[in-house]
């Protein structure tokens, strides 16, 4: 049988986790948060839609281009997404996703939406395989 351990050795402050990333031709890092189990929640929440199949049952799915999207504006706390002045200057009003992208390039776009998902996933599959590769 297990040694009973105290429950203080599971009492802990959580700390998010947050990464800078520098991207040519803008003078300050775009840094990115780690989204809480909480947050990620309701984003899910969010990106699911509720239909009826075709024998009447209720089936929920989860748009998972829109609950990835909703991810990576939620991550970004640097540039202000939802900053007015910002959004004006993209063309991108009300749309922080949009402004996002007009931001940056597909490859800088691909960069960021890596790290955001290994900073809140931790390592993709993809970063397995490779590792297991080498």
């Amino acid at each position: 049988m297990a040694e009973q351990v105290s429950i203080k050795d599971f009492l802990r402050k959580r700390e998010m986790a947050t990464q800078e990333l520098k991207f040519e031709g803008f003078t300050s890092p775009f840094v990115i948060t780690e989204v809480s189990n909480e947050e990620n929640e309701k984003l899910q929440k969010a990106a699911t839609r509720t239909n009826k199949n075709q024998y009447g049952q209720v089936v929920r799915q989860v748009d998972q281009d829109k609950y990835a999207d909703a991810l990576v504006v939620k991550s970004v706390v640097q540039p202000d997404l939802n900053s007015k002045e910002l959004q004006e200057f993209y063309g991108t009003l009300a749309d922080p996703l949009g402004t996002l992208k007009k931001m940056l390039s597909m490859g800088e776009l691909t960069k960021l939406v890596k790290a955001v998902n290994t900073l809140s996933l931790g390592d993709t599959l993809e970063e397995k395989v490779d590792e297991a590769k080498n």
